[in-house]
């Protein structure tokens, strides 16, 4: 564009444009490299909010697991191994962005200047060499690996599972003109600040899957407490004993029945009882004098920090026992004058 049979000044001109089209594509450079910069630095507040989150679900998992353990300790114990695997590939993770910026000098405050973040060369001698995936580059693609496989194991609840497939894969990327290898295809000639911005998103992501993962097993068993399965219909007579030709009178009301249920203290009439079959408290006692006699007592259990009691209200019919035989001639219908 310079040269051929233009005047000087015409030259002069077009040298000016090309100086002018590099400038503004060097700014054009810089705000993008700052713009991933912030993105990567609050991609880092929202995985550590959260985390916090994970930590006040998982605290709360664990003390249900206390009061219930028949319904919450495998829940737990499920939740707790997947936490430790996000924990594995986030701290991986945070080390291979460790290692990176090391080769970037940060300023007085130890904050990071992005636009200075514009080379590919530290990533990719760290994950390619020769044409070929480094070691550690392996390392990076075994771990996603055995988080996705391990996690997946995990899960029950389908949609949650193909959103771990899908973020966590590792397979090969449909490009023009054939295949490419996920590793080449995420990292390989990007800028520093491009792949830190990725390592960020993959670290949010983990901690996002725990969530979601903690979130649903909380919900699929307050949705399996609530099924109408779990209820019973229960008939409850006005009184426990009617006279021949009387009419029964009394209702029938649906009762919540879970047969992993356990209580910290029943007392009946004044008495602890501690025999509990399949959710259900045991009664066994005299039943004391001829005539009507009154169930009374409450059942306490914990729930969150505070002791829930419930009223037990009840009466019974005691009649004396026959103690001899009586023949009746039902057939002899004579009358005599």
């Amino acid at each position: 564009m310079a040269g051929g049979k233009q005047t000087p000044r015409q030259k002069m001109i077009n040298l000016m444009y090309l100086v002018f089209i590099a400038m503004l594509a060097l700014n054009m450079g810089k705000e993008v490299l700052n713009a991933f910069g912030m993105m990567n630095e609050r991609l880092g507040e929202n995985t550590e909010r959260t985390t916090e989150r994970n930590e006040a679900l998982m605290a709360g998992l664990a003390a249900k697991a206390s009061e219930q353990p028949e319904k919450f300790a495998k829940p737990k114990e499920n939740a707790q191994k997947i936490q430790e695997l996000g924990d594995d590939l986030v701290s991986y993770i945070e080390k291979v962005k460790t290692d990176l910026k090391s080769n970037v000098t940060p300023d007085e405050n130890g904050e990071y200047d992005y636009t200075t973040m514009d080379k590919a060369d530290y990533l990719d001698q760290m994950f390619f060499r020769s044409g070929k995936i480094t070691e550690e580059g392996q390392t990076l693609i075994n771990k996603i690996d055995a988080y996705r496989k391990n996690v997946v194991g995990l899960i029950e609840d389908p949609t949650i599972r193909a959103e771990v497939e899908e973020k966590f894969s590792t397979e090969e990327i449909d490009v023009e003109g054939g295949k490419q290898p996920w590793l080449n295809y995420e990292f390989e000639g990007f800028p520093l600040i491009a792949s830190l911005t990725k390592f960020s998103q993959m670290q949010a992501d983990v901690r996002t899957t725990e969530s979601e993962v903690l979130s649903a097993l909380m919900q699929d068993q307050l949705i399996s407490d609530a099924s109408m399965k779990n209820y019973k219909a229960i008939v409850v007579a006005d009184k426990s004993a009617f006279f021949s030709g009387e009419n029964f009178s009394g209702k029938v009301v649906l009762a919540r029945y879970d047969d992993t249920q356990t209580f910290d203290d029943v007392k009946v009439n004044g008495n602890k009882i501690t025999t509990v079959e399949n959710g259900q408290i045991v009664l066994d006692f005299p039943a004391g004098n001829i005539g009507e006699q009154k169930i009374a007592g409450e059942i306490n259990f914990a729930e969150g920090d505070s002791t829930v009691t419930i009223p037990i209200e009840g009466s019974y019919a005691v009649i004396p026992k026959p103690n001899s035989a009586v023949i009746s001639a039902d057939k002899m219908n004579v009358v005599y004058r």
